[in-house]
This record gives C-alpha cells, sequence and structure tokens, in this order.
C-alpha cells in the first residue's frame, strides 16, 4: 500500500511539474525577447513562436514594430505567423512597407504560415546565375490550401501589392507564389497587370496554371513570342496544363513553322502542350509522330490522339503497342487505348500507379478518366501509393457520385489514405456546393 502512495504522489509531482515548467520557460523567453543580445533575442522569438504561446503576442509584436535588429524583427513575424492570431493581421500587413528586404520576405512567410505550414518552401525558393537551369532547385509546386479555406482579403490583397511594389524581385515572385498557394483568383487581374514585369511572368504563368481555368490561358497566348525563350517555353507549358483550345491554332502555326533538326525541343514542347488540350485539330500532328523515332514524341503522340478521342487510330495503337519497348509509350498507349473505348487498358495504368518511375505519368492520366466511376474498383487493390494517387484525382475531378466509395477510406489504417481521402471529399463537396450556389 505504501508502495502504490508513493507512486501516486511522484505522478502527482510529476504533473505539477508538467504544468510549471512551460510556465517557467514562457516567462524566461518573454524575458529573453528584450535581451540586449541579439542572438538571444533572435532565439527567443524562435522558441516563442514553435510553442504558438498566445501570452507572447504582445511582445512579439513590440519586437516586429521596434527592434533595432531586422533578424529580430523577421523571426517576431515568423513566430506571429505560426500563432496565428487574427488580431495580428494588420500590423504584419504593415509591416510589409519596413525597409528591410528580409523582414518584409519574413512577413509573406508569416502571412503564408496563418494558413498552411507544409510544403511552402518552394515559395521562398530563389534562382540566380545558373541556379536558374537547376533542375533540382524547384520553384513550381501543386501546394495550395484546402478549398473553402477562408482567407481574409486583407491578406490577398497585401500580396497583391506586395507582388507590384515590393522592391526586391525575390520577394515579388514569392507575393505570386503564395497568391497561387492561397487560392487567390479575386487577384487574377493585379496578375495579369504584373505580366508587364518580366521577371514576375514565368510564376505568375505557373500560378494560372495552378488555377486552372482554361480562358486564363487568353492571357498568355501573347507571349507565345517573347523575347526570353524561358517565358515563351512557359507560355507553352501553360497553355497546355490550362487545356486553352483557343491556345490550338497559334500552336500548330509554330509547330509547322519550327526548323527540323534545330528546332526539336521547342517541337516537342509545342506537341507536349497540343498533347494535354486534346483537340481534334492536332490529329495530323500527333499522327505524323506515331513513329517517331524520339520515345518522348510518340507518347505525346499517343496522349493527343487518345484526348481528342480519334477512334480511327483504335486498331493501329493497339498493333503499335504490342511492338514497343519503351515502357512511358507503352502507358500512354495504354491510356489512349482506354480513352478510346477499350476499358479494359485502364487496369495497365493503375497497374504503373505505384511505381516510383511511371507513378506521376500515370497520374496524369486520371485526370482525363472517361467516367470517374471506372476508378472504384480499383482503389482497394491497388499499393497505398496507387490508392493515394487515385484518391488525389478524384478531388480534382470526382463529383459528389463518387463519394460513397471515398468515405470507407477515412477509417484506412493509413494515415496518408485517411488524408487523401478526407481531402477528397472536401473538394469535391466544396465544387458541388459552388456549382449549387
Amino acid at each position: 500500500m505504501r508502495f502504490f502512495h508513493s507512486l501516486l504522489v511522484l505522478w502527482l509531482a510529476g504533473w505539477v511539474v508538467g504544468l510549471w515548467l512551460p510556465v517557467q520557460g514562457q516567462d524566461r523567453y518573454l524575458a529573453d525577447l528584450t535581451s540586449p543580445d541579439r542572438r538571444t533575442r533572435q532565439r527567443a522569438a524562435v522558441a516563442l513562436g514553435d510553442r504558438r504561446l498566445q501570452a507572447a503576442v504582445p511582445a512579439l509584436l513590440e519586437v516586429l514594430r521596434n527592434d533595432l535588429d531586422p533578424q529580430v524583427r523577421a523571426e517576431a513575424a515568423v513566430a506571429l505567423g505560426k500563432i496565428k492570431d487574427p488580431q495580428t493581421l494588420p500590423p504584419l500587413i504593415e509591416a510589409l512597407r519596413e525597409p528591410d528586404a528580409d523582414v518584409r520576405r519574413a512577413v509573406l512567410r508569416a502571412l503564408l504560415l496563418f494558413y498552411i505550414e507544409e510544403d511552402i518552401e518552394f515559395v521562398f525558393a530563389r534562382r540566380r546565375g545558373l541556379d536558374r537551369f537547376n533542375p533540382f532547385l524547384e520553384t513550381d509546386d501543386l501546394t495550395m490550401v484546402l478549398p473553402g479555406t477562408e482567407v481574409a482579403p486583407a491578406v490577398l490583397q497585401a500580396l497583391a501589392d506586395a507582388m507590384r511594389d515590393d522592391a526586391r524581385v525575390d520577394n515579388r515572385r514569392a507575393a505570386v507564389r503564395a497568391l497561387g498557394v492561397l487560392r487567390g483568383e479575386s487577384m487574377v487581374s493585379a496578375m495579369v497587370e504584373a505580366l508587364g514585369d518580366a521577371d514576375l511572368r514565368e510564376d505568375i504563368f505557373r500560378v494560372l496554371a495552378k488555377f486552372g481555368r482554361p480562358e486564363y490561358g487568353l492571357h498568355v497566348l501573347p507571349y507565345l513570342d517573347d523575347p526570353d525563350a524561358n517565358v515563351r517555353q512557359e507560355a507553352v507549358r501553360t497553355l497546355g496544363r490550362l487545356r486553352t483550345r483557343e491556345a490550338v491554332t497559334p500552336l500548330m502555326a509554330r509547330y509547322r513553322a519550327a526548323r527540323p533538326g534545330r528546332d526539336a525541343d521547342q517541337q516537342t514542347r509545342i506537341l507536349a502542350a497540343l498533347a494535354r488540350i486534346g483537340d481534334p485539330m492536332s490529329e495530323s500532328v500527333f499522327r505524323e509522330n506515331l513513329d517517331h523515332p524520339s520515345a518522348e514524341r510518340r507518347r505525346f503522340a499517343a496522349e493527343g490522339l487518345g484526348r481528342c478521342e480519334a477512334t480511327a487510330y483504335l486498331d493501329e495503337l493497339s498493333n503499335r503497342r504490342l511492338a514497343e519497348k519503351d515502357e512511358r509509350v507503352r502507358l500512354a498507349q495504354a491510356f489512349a487505348l482506354y480513352r478510346l473505348g477499350r476499358r479494359e487498358f485502364l487496369q495497365d495504368v493503375i497497374r504503373q500507379l505505384d511505381s516510383r518511375r511511371y507513378g506521376e505519368q500515370a497520374e496524369s492520366y486520371l485526370l482525363s478518366l472517361t467516367r470517374t466511376a471506372d476508378l472504384h474498383p480499383y482503389l482497394r487493390i491497388a499499393g497505398p501509393r496507387g490508392t493515394e494517387r487515385m484518391l488525389r484525382a478524384l478531388g480534382q475531378v470526382g463529383t459528389r457520385d463518387d463519394l460513397p466509395a471515398l468515405r470507407p477510406f477515412l477509417s484506412d489504417r493509413d494515415r496518408r489514405i485517411v488524408n487523401a481521402a478526407n481531402r477528397a471529399i472536401r473538394q469535391i463537396e466544396t465544387r458541388a456546393g459552388a456549382v449549387r450556389d
């Protein structure tokens, strides 16, 4: 009995200490915000933000407004973003006018942190010199807040103002990318106006592609002849991602005008965009590339014929698939055959969803399903990665009719699948609600 009594005393003592230590730590960090030592103040701001301490908001605001060291002010801004007190939004937005560019950059991060904390580092990636051509420095990402997330209009306007006015180009680019993450479609007019800033064009194109409305491609069309080759390439890619049908004729004209050999890469990029759009007007270009020496060109030719539903090529694609050696081309041919009515070929696409080499390509085809219900029989037999990819795709293109097939995954043992199912359901319900409204 004495043993259990001692055990209870120890447990109570531990519980009291557990309550006391955070308070003690909070008081220490709050005191450290006024330290004469810059590094101490900086570490204190980081610690208070990481602990999401609401009581620290007044002290952090004081630091943001008045600390003499810009690095400390920057950490105070980020901490306020993590704490997410709505009352701090006006002073954070005001801080976007402060003289130090790094503090303004930290404020941009803080405004993002109010709504999303994962996978946002691409927003702040910088391309300099040779880094512009570094494929491992990713500045394009599909990350967006969930549909229905209420972002304060003042935040979106502040980001648009920073996109237009910030003196440092890296900050203007970060503001553009942040608008994409926060689904800031209300600021599209401001983005179109900002296309006059040559440094922002590529990032604005990528954000417009994220929003996914084909009509946004009309703002991109004039840049097919931009003096900057990188802008021209991004314009072609964006028109393909947006599936802007008004782009087919100008893209076809540039494909035909390309010089054999010298402009092969340009032709391939245009072919890829035309394949994404899938307009019957491009059928002749797809046909010409069915037996091209380049596997990449054969792949896009098959995709294009599938998306434009050129049923006359059903037998030819089937025969070519029997002889094709390249797995990416075979996958594209399976997708095309599915689109042309051979539904059994969908299983060849599904089979590659778990593949590290071909999974992303297979997933892209799920956004062009003939019927979303075609995925339902495969949801339980694919591997974890494949199931997650199917759930992601249904979130983007599914309807209310898909919800009964999705809801059982909310109780799956795999956390990633549960999260993917939850996001997909929320996306579909948000879309359905918008249609009703």
